[in-house]
Order: C-alpha cells, then structure tokens, then sequence
C-alpha cells in the first residue's frame, strides 16, 4: 500500500526573501524525507541575500530542486503563486524557508490523504525559538478532524480566527485539482501581499474541499525568530501602515469571494468577529508599540477604519494559553530507521506493533470461565483463568533451560492436561478459543505500524522478532489482519527455542541473516530485552514503550492513573479499582488510544494533559459507559416502555445508551424531553395553595415580580393591568422581591386578583397530553439528580408513578418526593460528590439552548427555547469532550460486544477519573473551562465564570489535589502548589494591571513566566528584573504555603 501511495508527486513551494540563513536547514530536511517523489520549487522573491547561490548549489545536488526568480520583489502570496504555475505534483504544499519539518512529514500527510480520498490534510505544529525550546500549544493538537462536504467551510469560519492553525497554509497539503479551482480568484489580487495572505488562500480552498482529514504525529517546525518581515518587534508607522494594507486587502478579497459564491449571509456574523480580532489585535500590537504618539493616533485611525468600533472579544488568546515542552522521542526513532548505515529493522510485535485491551495479557483468560463452563456442563466455580495461569508457569518451570527458552501453548495445555481430570476435546476447544480470541482482540499499534511502513517506505528490510508461545499460524493471522504483510522473516522464540531476554534469539538473527550487529536496527516495547540486550550485542535498538506503561509513569504523565491505583486520605480504598477486569481493561483501552504515540507531548504542570480530548475519553468515557450499563442491567426485562432523557443533562448518557442498549433484551426506548427547572414552573401549581412552592423552584429574591410573572403567564388573566393592580398593592413590579415575607404578599396578590382558574386548568391537560407521550404506559426518567421535584410535579401531572434514576441526591427531600408520588427512586451514586456543579453538568450537558417553557396556545404543544448565546471556545471544549466520551463507548463495544457484561466492576471505581478530576485537579486542566460562562438565571440570574464557581465550591468544601493528597501538602513533582489552590480563580479580564500581576506572579506562575518571556525578551534589563521578581514572588509563595499549611496542622 505504501509503495503505491509513494507513486503521486507533491509539490512544494519554498518562497525565499532575506531568510537565507535558515534556507539551508529547511532544504536539507526536504531532502531527507522518507517520502521520496517530491519537487521541490525554491522561489526567489527578489531576496537581498544570496539565495540563487544556494538553490543553485541544491539544485546539483538532487534534481528535484527547482528554482524561479522574481526581479522584483512581489511579496508572500504572489511568491507561492509563482511557485504553483510551475509545479508538476498531483498535490501541493507551501513551507516557509525559515522553517522545516519533522523526517516523516510528508509521507504520513500524503498516506493520509490518499487514504482518506481528502482535499487537505493537516499536519501538527511545533513552535521552535531560536534559545532551541520546542513546545506545542495544546488546544491546537486536541483537535481529530475528520470533516466532509460543506462542514470544511463550516468548521473553518466557526472558529473565528481564534485558532491560527486552521488558515495557515504551510501545516497541511492539498489536492492540485482544488487549488487550481482557487487559483482562478487569486489572480483577483494582484498587489503585494505579505501579512494574513493565509485567511485570503484558505478561504477559498476550505471552500472547495470536500474532505479535510489531520495526522496525529508527524510537524512542522514553526520558528519563531527574534525579528522576521512579518514580526510586530520594533513596530514603526511605516511598517504598520504595510501590515494594515495587507490585513484590509484579504479581508476585502474574502469578503468579496464569499458574495461571488452566494454565502456571504451565511458566514457575515462569523466573518466579522474574525475581521474584529484582527481589528483588536492590531490596536493591542500599536499601543504596545514603541511609536510617537502622533503616530500611534493616525495607527489607530487606521485600525478603526478598517473595522469601526471593535468590541472586545472575550478569551482571544484562550487557544494559546497552554503550552507543552514537545517530546522527540518518536523523531529519534524516525531518524535512526532512515539511517543510511541500516539494512534491517527489526520489529518486537505484542504491545510494539500490536495491541491488546487488558492490563495484564492474562486477563485474556477470564473470557475462557464462561466457555470452560458450558463446555463441561457444570455450575462448578472452577476459574480456569487461574488454572491457565499456573500451568504455564508451572511449564516453563519444568521445560525452560538454556537449551530451550521457550514454551509453546500446546505445552502448556498438556500440562493442564496432566495436572487436572479435564477431557481432552474440552481443553482442545478451550485451546482453540484461546487461539481466536488472541487473533480477535489484537488490533495494530498505530505507532508501530507508522513506524513499520516507514521502514518499507525507505527501502529498509522489516523483520519481526518476538518471544512468544504462540504458534507461527496464530501469529500470522494476527499480523496479517493489521496489515503487517511486508516482511523478510519471522522469528519466534517458541519455534527457535531461543529468547531475545537471553541474547540468544539477537544472534540466531544475526547468524541467519549473515549481516554484521550495525546494520540491524530492532524497537520494542520492553526495555531490557528490547533496547538493553540487543545493545550489549552491537544492535542499535530503539525503545517504543509500552502505552498502559506510559500511562503509569509519573515522571511522564504525574498522577494520571494515580485515582485508581494509590490510596488517598478522604477517600475509598482506591487500590482495589484494579482488582476488578473491567477497570483494568477500560484503563488499557484509555491508554492504548491516548498513548499509542508513548512521546506525546504531555504537560509536566498537569494530570490531565489540559486535554478535552483525554478528559473526555478518559474521565467521561468511562464515567457514562458506567451509567448507560447501569440503566440498562436496572431496567432490562422490567417492563419499561420508554427511559426519559432530561434535557439537558441527560444528553451524553442517552448518547451513550444508545449505542450499548443492543446488547441487551427487552430494555427502554429512549426518548429526549426537553425540559428544565424554569419551564417546569407551571406544571408545579396544580392548585392555588402551590403557588407558594415557587421558592423551591426558583430564587425569588432574585427576581423581580414582572419575571416571576412571566413563569406564570399560562395560569394568569388576559387583559388586564398587572402593572396598576401591584401598584394598588404598593409592589413595583421592576423591583427585586426582597424576601419570603415580600414574595407570600406578593403572590397572595396574584392568587387574589391575577389567578385564572379554568385557563390553568384547561393548560394543564394540554401539558399532560403532552408529557403522556414520553411517558406512555410504565417509563421512567434520567437525570442528573438531586432533589427530584421535578419528576414529583410530572408524576402529579400525569397522575402515575414515575420511577427515577438519578446520579445522585444531596439530601432527602428526594426520597420524600419520591414517597408522595409513589415512584421508585434509584442513584448511580450512594452518597454526593464534592462538585457537582456548572463543569460537571456542562460535561454531560447538550450544547443546545435551555427550554424555558412550552408553547401551549396551539392543541400541539411545543417546546420554547431561550436564545442560543454559546460562544466557540465553550462548543469547541464541550463538543470535543462529549465527542471523545462517545467514542471510548463505541471502541469498548466494538472491541468486546456483548462481553462487555463480563467486565465487571463496582460503579465507585468507575468514578474515580471523573470524581479525581471534578475534585482533585490541579488549575492547569481546570483552565480549559476558563473561557465558559454558565448561565443560571433561576438561581443567580446572572452568568457565572464556571471555574470560578467551581474552585469557590471546592475551597468551600476543603478539597485537596490529588498531588496534596498524596503527598500530604508537599509535592514531589515540578507542580509545587498547595492550600492555595483553591482560592476563587478570578475573572481577571475586569481587573487592573495591577492586580492581575499580583494574581500572576503568586497563583499562575507560568503565565507570568510566559507573558514576560514574550513581552521582554528584546529587553534585557527588564527581562532580568523580571526574573528577580518572578523569583522573588515565588518565596513569597512559599513562605505563605508554608504558614497556612503549619496552621492547618502540617508538618515541616
């Protein structure tokens, strides 16, 4: 497959102007690129250096160099259009000459999009300064795009420009035939263009793509120079006065590009924000400059006439603001198999090439109970598991020696054979299960199998190297269903009876292969029989670690797996989550995706990678795997029609269920009611007397009696004066009610003069019509919990039991009203957890507006939603979240079927990720929630930050880090933060200066570490009193930890 892929040429456009000093980096890495048919088109935009020498140079070296000259300078965009007219490739990419890219770059770009039929495939981006630092900025790699059809140009425009990987052009390549389509509109600008030329040639190709895919691994090297033609660094008039030029003429050209294609109106609103961050930026860049003040004035003109009156946008830096050091291991190992010294590469296979969803490969065996079980007709509590276990030992313990290092599985069955009375057709079926079910859950390593077409792809000879018991037949199967086709040979300790622990097996392979110990590179997953043995032997050998490994090494990952394998002070005995098959295997499943790549760049500040994308398959996908197995064992064969989803939290475990419910018999139907706390209002008053519950349903005292009235309005005269029948009442109707007291006058006032009995009545057997139909016959309803009011009014209303699944409730009021109205009340959780607040809900929530009421005027009752106002940061961190959640479900499904029932587990342990997190984390992976504000108008009636809200509740609580709870208050890693923690994470936007420095430098260091770099870094006086400050802040720090935690009883 690789070979053919390998046939398509890829053209890439190199524009060079005054970068001479990183042309030769940047050519040099092209040239060495696994994928071998490429041109490479040098275009000379009239650069003052001495470009043409060496292109001219290069061009000897390897034909694929091309080169063209402009006599004049024309600028970026009309550069690569240069390029592109003589480009001869079927796909095109641009890179620019200060920049490079990592050794396999182009090829996994180019297997990706010719696998995938795609119109652009994107790349991953590292961010190099010229002191050598690479780093990652996190929100851009969270993202796994797989778009089509209209949603590339969709997608694109909802980001708004936040995200600057989306419009860059030199992290991905693309089909010829769409940019010829574009080329068409570009001969439309027709000026020198150098700044935002990006936004003006990836409009227009988003909007010919059908299909746009992204590769996990491989980048491109984004240098960030001191000073370059398109740095703000030494901002003057004139060279502004070029930038705002440029910005007005892509704008221009976007915009009239849009009303040429008829979309204009569509993406108005999106494209505006866009051109207003521009707007913003531009204003921030000029007053941050070192110009007159005369000069800055006509700047700003400039700006504001560009885009008039410019709003703030709200967290426009939120995509920036986490960054992680990038990890080069996966490079490493790249450049050691296109090393020209090597001849053979030599592959391990279990856990290297291939991969299995359990901890241990043992766990395997428990699946055989149930077939040991039927095949010997008995009920007996025999765990063959075990007896498998112990005589495989109890077989290498009697047959392995220096002659024979290794067993096979026929062995180990005739060992079971003699040491118990078990027929030999049961153990033949048994064995024969075990052989299947090997080939079954071995899936490809993604890695290794990038790795191993790497090797094909450059020319090198694959072998594949393996201690394993498994017969040569099994084997194959297993590699030839992942794909691993292509190889010299095979060699397997159980046939050569040699081991590569032992040495033996490297040197039989030496031997064999006639070939001298230099010229043969092996990668494994085990480190001593796979890095150290072959080593001492002469072998190169590089070290590809196993993922659930990974995902326990702390000094790689902290305390990621740390909730389910370490007890913690206030909590359960945590350890024993590992006793049970089914945590281990979703662990394994966790690990096996998220570290298929065990060099993933991951943050040495964080838990969680301050990665969506990981909390969600992590934390909330176990979290909601857990509660739809729940539902469904709950209710199957239970006589239940529907299973009611509340709106909206109830949208990601009904996702959930749907996808698990076919594996089980006579279980509900789901069904999605829209509903919530302000649009049941009118259902909770059945009589005169409920109109003095309203308190418990809404904060009154929030509100004033124009609002309350507005949740009445289905139970209250038409045409008549509400305004002058308060009055007459002495109550101002725009006037917050002050208390209880005010509010039972207030109402009394309404029941006395407003109260419309027969239009009450009358509505009310609308709405009951209207819930009749969600909860036909015997059904019950989900939701998140806590008081279970609202199932007591809908029960009253359709004047039946409505049984009630719950996460959890926080006191027992719950079961009163489950008492009153008879229906049977279940949680997920036997007791409340600490923070089940905004985050929490908004993780499971629908990213849809909230039902505020019901239209009931019409005999068709419909829902009445408030206006949609999410900003794309929340929908980006919630969407990818969710997304992620639901695909852990679907890959344990596909993986296990309908043995997922086999997984077994207490609900506890499988809460831990999601309660450690919600918990016990540390502000770095609650920052990905910082640009969210939750609207609660029935309880606060206004928006609230939900960090904020969230650490004040978990400071309110006495909460602690999973780091704190560990180490007492004392960290062991990089991490050093303490009681402090918790503090009420600010809204920092609406404070000063001031202020926010002091917040920087004693609670979000990294921050202040990061802002100082980029904003002093030309200066370095005032960079060094940074560093003394920043420093100095520290002690402080330190000093009040230290007192607050001997206050609290610590020890020093």
């Amino acid at each position: 497959m690789d070979n053919v892929l390998n046939n398509k040429k890829l053209s890439i456009i190199v524009p060079v102007y005054n970068a001479e000093e990183y042309l030769g980096k940047c050519l040099d890495r092209l040239l060495e690129q696994s994928y071998k048919n490429i041109e490479i088109i040098i275009v000379n935009d009239s650069s003052q250096g001495n470009c043409e020498e060496i292109a001219e140079k290069y061009k000897k070296i390897d034909d694929r160099v091309k080169y063209i000259k402009h006599e004049k300078n024309k600028g970026l965009f009309q550069a690569r259009i240069t390029g592109s007219s003589i480009a001869t490739g079927e796909y095109i990419a641009f890179l620019d000459s200060d920049d490079y890219v990592s050794i396999d770059y182009y090829r996994t770009l180019m297997n990706n999009i010719q696998e995938n039929n795609s119109d652009i495939a994107m790349g991953n981006m590292v961010l190099e300064y010229d002191d050598g630092r690479r780093e990652i900025y996190n929100l851009f790699d969270t993202k796994h795009l797989n778009l089509a059809s209209e949603d590339c140009l969709k997608q694109y425009f909802e980001q708004e420009g936040l995200s600057f990987d989306w419009h860059i052009i030199w992290n991905k390549i693309y089909k010829m035939e769409i940019w010829k389509k574009a080329l068409k509109h570009y001969k439309n600008i027709t000026t020198h263009l150098l700044m935002t030329e990006d936004f003006a040639f990836s409009t227009v190709l988003f909007y010919y793509a059908r299909r746009l895919t992204k590769v996990s691994n491989d980048c491109v090297f984004y240098c960030k120079h001191e000073t370059t033609s398109t740095s703000i660094k030494d901002l003057t008039f004139k060279k502004f006065n070029k930038n705002i030029t440029d910005i007005t003429t892509s704008f221009d050209f976007v915009e009239n590009f849009l009303k040429e294609v008829n979309l204009y109106s569509k993406y108005k609103v999106k494209f505006n924000k866009w051109k207003c961050l521009y707007a913003n930026q531009q204003k921030s860049y000029v007053n941050s400059s070192e110009m007159t003040k005369e000069d800055k004035l006509k700047a700003l003109e400039m700006v504001e006439k560009f885009y008039p009156n410019a709003e703030k946008i709200s967290n426009a830096e939120y995509f920036y603001t986490i960054t992680t050091d990038w990890d080069d291991g996966l490079e490493k190992i790249k450049l050691a198999i296109c090393n020209k010294n090597i001849k053979y590469v030599s592959f391990d296979i279990f856990d290297t090439l291939i991969k299995r969803p359990f901890f241990v490969p043992t766990d395997l065996f428990l699946l055989l109970n149930k077939y040991f079980r039927e095949y010997t007709n008995g009920v007996t509590g025999m765990d063959f598991s075990k007896i498998r276990i112990y005589c495989e030992q109890l077989t290498r313990e009697r047959i392995e020696n220096e002659k024979c290092q290794e067993i096979t599985l026929d062995q180990i069955y005739d060992t079971i054979a003699t040491e118990y009375s078990i027929e030999k057709n049961v153990l033949d079926k048994l064995k024969s299960k075990e052989m299947e079910y090997e080939v079954r859950f071995c899936t490809r390593r993604n890695t290794g199998y990038e790795l191993y077409t790497l090797a094909l792809a450059v020319g090198k000879k694959v072998i594949f190297t393996s201690d394993m018991y498994l017969s040569r037949e099994t084997i194959n199967k297993i590699l030839e269903k992942n794909g691993y086709i292509d190889n010299e040979k095979l060699y397997l300790s159980s046939e050569i009876k040699l081991s590569k622990s032992r040495g033996d097996l490297f040197k039989y392979v030496l031997n064999d292969l006639k070939i001298e110990s230099m010229q043969m590179l092996h990668i494994g997953d085990n480190y001593r029989p796979d890095v150290e043995i072959p080593r001492k032997l002469k072998i190169n050998s590089m070290h590809l670690p196993k993922a659930t490994d990974v995902a326990q090494n702390q000094e790689k990952v902290n305390l990621f797996s740390k909730m389910l394998m370490q007890n913690m002070p206030f909590w359960r005995d945590n350890a024993v989550a590992m006793n049970f098959v089914g945590i281990r295997t979703m662990f394994s499943i966790v690990a096996n995706k998220y570290f298929d790549n065990p060099f993933i760049a991951f943050n040495k500040y964080s838990d969680f990678n301050a990665d969506p994308y990981l909390i969600g398959y992590y934390i909330l996908g176990m979290y909601t795997f857990g509660i739809s197995k729940w539902l469904l064992e709950e209710t199957e064969g239970q006589g239940y029609t529907n299973m009611v989803f509340m709106a909206r939290d109830g949208y990601l475990p009904m996702e959930t269920y749907k996808i698990m419910k076919k594996f089980y018999k006579s279980v509900p139907e789901e069904k999605y009611l829209y509903v919530s706390r302000k649009a049941l209002v009118p259902i909770t008053i059945m009589s005169k007397l409920d109109f003095y519950k309203l308190p418990e349903c809404i904060n009154v005292t929030k509100h004033t009696p124009r609002e309350i009235l507005k949740y009445l309005k289905d139970c209250i005269k038409e045409n008549c004066d509400i305004e002058e029948i308060l009055k007459k009442n002495n109550i101002e109707i725009d006037k917050k009610i002050k208390d209880i007291m005010s509010f039972n006058i207030f109402i009394k006032v309404v029941i006395d003069n407003l109260y419309d009995e027969q239009k009450h009545m009358n509505n009310l057997l609308k709405l009951r019509t209207y819930f009749d139909k969600f909860f036909k016959n015997k059904s019950a309803t989900f939701d998140i919990g806590y008081s279970a009011r609202p199932e007591l009014f809908l029960s009253n209303l359709c004047q039946k039991p409505i049984d009630t699944f719950f996460l959890n409730i926080n006191q027992d009021e719950a079961f009163k009203h489950a008492n009153m109205a008879n229906f049977k009340l279940k949680t997920f959780f036997s007791g409340k957890p600490s923070a089940t607040g905004f985050a929490y809900e908004s993780m499971l929530s629908a990213l849809d507006p909230s039902c505020i009421g019901y239209d009931i005027k019409k005999s068709d009752v419909k829902p009445i939603f408030e206006e949609y106002n999410k900003t794309y940061q929340e929908e980006f961190i919630i969407s990818i979240m969710q997304n992620a959640a639901i695909e852990f479900v679907q890959d344990i499904t596909n993986i296990f079927g309908e043995e997922i029932k086999e997984l077994y587990y207490e609900k506890y342990y499988i809460s831990l990720p999601i309660m450690a997190y919600i918990n016990s984390s540390k502000e770095i992976d609650k920052s990905i929630f910082n640009a969210i504000y939750f609207e609660d108008d029935v309880r606060l009636n206004e928006p609230v930050k939900m960090t904020a809200e969230w650490n004040r509740e978990l400071g309110f609580k006495n909460q602690r880090t999973m780091q704190e709870l560990i180490y007492g208050g004392h960290s062991n890693s990089n991490n050093h933060q303490g009681y402090l923690n918790y503090n009420a994470y600010p809204d920092l936007e609406h404070h000063s200066k001031p202020v926010r420095f002091i917040y920087y430098i004693l609670y979000d260091r990294e921050t202040f570490k990061r802002r100082m770099r980029e904003t002093f870094k030309n200066h370095r006086i005032l960079f060094s009193m940074g560093k003394g400050i920043y420093n100095f802040g520290g002690n402080v720090k330190s000093i009040v930890y230290k007192g607050i935690h001997k206050i609290r009883g610590g020890q020093n």
